[in-house]
């Protein structure tokens, strides 16, 4: 399945035929369903039944970079993302304090504390935007 959604169930072309099938929707309803376009009751249960009924695979994109995981000479481990632009995203694995510095080498971002994958996928934007 092609998508430019930042996620989306992966599911086959036999798969989404079943499912508009069994829901009684079109095959281009079940694509919106899948990529998350569309988040009624129907769509919510036809994303937990294709990944649950017909082995689909929850899927996510992420910007495309080179990640490297160091220790440094203090001890920290540090997480660091090198992109294509040369803004690098660091993050400390132990404190979660996160910062992004452009291809000069200047903070253009600086986050104290990340939890969750979504903030480190907004960071990740952020920085592939620079």
């Amino acid at each position: 399945m092609r998508t430019t959604s930042p996620r989306y169930i992966d599911a086959s072309r036999e798969a989404t035929a079943k499912l508009a099938k069994a829901f009684r929707v079109t095959d281009k309803f079940v694509y919106l369903c899948l990529t998350y376009r569309k988040n009624s009751e129907t769509a919510r249960k036809i994303r937990y039944t294709a990944v649950n009924e017909y082995g689909a695979t929850p899927m996510a994109h992420y910007p495309e970079c080179e990640t490297l995981h160091d220790t440094t000479e203090d001890g920290r481990q540090i997480m660091r993302q090198v992109f294509n632009n040369g803004a690098i995203l660091r993050a400390d694995k132990r404190t979660g304090e996160a910062w992004i510095t452009n291809r000069r080498g200047n903070v253009v971002e600086r986050r104290d504390r990340i939890t969750l994958l979504d903030d480190l996928y907004k960071l990740q934007v952020m920085a592939e935007n620079l």
